[in-house]
């Protein structure tokens, strides 16, 4: 079953939701499409905000810089 999560790369205000196979731990990698292309993201953080209608959401802060 796959975990779907809100995603923000280096603090930008926009947010994105993708699917995971397996929820990311913070310092692992993660590779997505970012503007056409697969980028390697490293996870910050993992917030897991309060449920709605629809279930909690689990949101991840992701960063291009080198940790």
């Amino acid at each position: 079953m796959a975990v779907r999560c809100r995603i923000s790369i280096d603090d930008a205000r926009d947010v994105d939701e993708l699917a995971f196979q397996e929820l990311p731990r913070v310092g692992e990698s993660v590779s997505m499409p970012v503007d056409g292309s697969n980028q390697d993201l490293r996870v910050l953080r993992v917030v897991h905000m309060p449920g709605t209608e629809q279930g909690a959401t689990t949101m991840l802060e992701l960063t291009s810089r080198i940790l």
